[in-house]
């Protein structure tokens, strides 16, 4: 006869070898069978959109309940349209997040009206790396150093405009945008085709993973780099920082730079409920640090240095925070001034 106090044991200890379905917590629950969208905002190809899909293809084992990823291009306006609609019309269920230009952050926070969502309330999943950003012409563009292109006038391509503005509002250079491009793997087919001389706001990460032969064969020069400091393989390239003279510049590129730890950022609608913004975001580092994922990683040349989506969440409430003047005069200085006005007006 079993005694009451052994049968409970009994009872515990046979628990615990119950399938563990049968203890699915709600975010398990809420994922099983389902799909979960990653929303690219970059043309394929890009370094936004292999970053986006060798995540998708690793994160779902990660996530309780292991639903189906896919992944759905949504280039525009350097990554405004995801942004946009991650605030504004997709699900809030935890069901869809979005990759794009950490740069589109910053519009929101300059009050860009084309920026349609608040970036304080966007709930950021994680970064896969810190990253560099690169001013670069290519090998028969005659704009061979730094002094030449920061005296000269040079062509680039681009769909985000800001470094090469800071440039010539800050230090006078001269450099030409031509515009429209979807994404910058069309900027890269540009550049080759001679349509354009160069290509700032280029991450070192979407080179490597891309086009690392231009390195090799040194079809591209590489003249300056935007980061808080020089990149373990560029040691003999300058920083921006280097070129600031006053107070003034160092602010400016100082605030511009903070936004470099969230090189690729991933991030979900507001008001996911928090338990599944918590599964997300572990899942998120689980998967960079999935062994699985630094191979595939490693065979495409992509660098990994994650960042959590709360350290992101940390740094633009920082941001947020700078004095509205300070904002403003960056504004003027990395949209032009005619722009920064237009905004004003809306």
């Amino acid at each position: 006869m079993i005694r009451p106090l052994a049968r409970l044991v009994l009872i515990v200890a046979a628990t615990l070898y119950l399938p563990a379905q049968s203890f699915a917590g709600p975010v398990e629950e809420f994922y099983r069978g389902k799909r979960l969208t990653v929303y690219g905002g970059s043309s394929s190809g890009g370094g936004t959109d292999i970053y986006g899909r060798t995540i998708a293809r690793f994160i779902a084992k990660h996530i309780p309940g292991q639903p189906s990823v896919t992944v759905i291009n949504m280039p525009g306006a350097n990554g405004l349209v995801v942004a946009n609609q991650l605030y504004r019309s997709l699900p809030k269920d935890g069901t869809a997040i979005g990759t794009f230009d950490r740069a589109a952050a910053m519009h929101s926070i300059w009050g860009n009206p084309a920026a349609q969502f608040v970036a304080t309330e966007l709930n950021w999943i994680g970064s896969a790396n810190i990253d560099t950003s690169l001013c670069v012409t290519w090998h028969t563009s005659g704009i061979d150093t730094l002094d030449k292109f920061l005296t000269r006038e040079v062509v680039l391509g681009s769909s985000a405009i800001y470094h090469a503005n800071l440039l010539n509002s800050l230090f006078g250079a001269k450099l030409k945008q031509v515009r429209g491009y979807p994404g910058g793997n069309d900027i890269v087919l540009a550049l080759e085709r001679g349509e354009v001389q160069g290509r700032c706001n280029w991450s070192w990460s979407s080179i490597i993973s891309t086009r690392s032969e231009w390195i090799r064969d040194k079809k591209i020069n590489v003249l300056l780099q935007f980061a808080e400091e020089k990149h373990l393989e560029l040691p003999n390239v300058p920083l921006v920082t280097d070129l600031a003279k006053t107070e003034q510049q160092r602010q400016m590129l100082d605030l511009t730079l903070s936004s470099q730890t969230m090189a690729r950022p991933f991030a979900a609608p507001p008001s996911v409920p928090a338990e599944r913004t918590s599964a997300l975001r572990k899942a998120f580092i689980d998967t960079i640090r999935d062994p699985e994922f630094l191979a595939a990683a490693k065979a495409q040349q992509l660098e990994v240095s994650p960042v959590s989506g709360q350290k992101i969440q940390d740094i633009l409430a920082q941001i947020a925070t700078t004095p509205k003047d300070v904002i403003r005069t960056l504004r003027d200085v990395v949209l032009g001034p005619e722009a920064s006005a237009a905004m004003d007006k809306h």
